[in-house]
């Protein structure tokens, strides 16, 4: 190794056939044709995010709850010509407790785009 080489530390790492052609595909996929500036780039830049889904999941809960009792009322209303106030308030408290999540939930892919 030259004397004048400004990186002179060497890291050696190894990689199977699909993790080669992964790595492969993400340097055509960006446009970079030198791999060793690529992995440099990720080892110093890039990032991990790791996303706790338990939010989300439990807004896909109340969602499913909602549309299933929108579809109940909407049956009722088609059947009887009118809905029922117990339904249209059980409605609306869905609705309330979706709305934070929902506003929670864009607040955190907002603080991810930042990153």
């Amino acid at each position: 190794m030259s004397k004048n080489r400004l990186r002179n530390n060497r890291i050696v790492f190894c990689l199977d056939d699909n993790e080669l052609s992964h790595l492969n595909q993400r340097l055509d996929k960006v446009g970079i044709k030198n791999r060793e500036a690529f992995i440099r780039k990720m080892v110093l830049d890039g990032s991990i995010i790791d996303i706790d889904m338990k939010p989300t999941m439990e807004l896909n809960r109340i969602i499913r709850n909602v549309a299933s009792n929108i579809n109940q009322i909407a049956k009722r209303c088609n059947e009887t010509g009118s809905a029922y106030e117990k339904d249209a308030r059980e409605l609306r408290e869905e609705v309330c407790q979706l709305v934070p999540l929902v506003l929670n939930a864009q607040a955190e892919l907002i603080k991810l785009c930042k990153m």
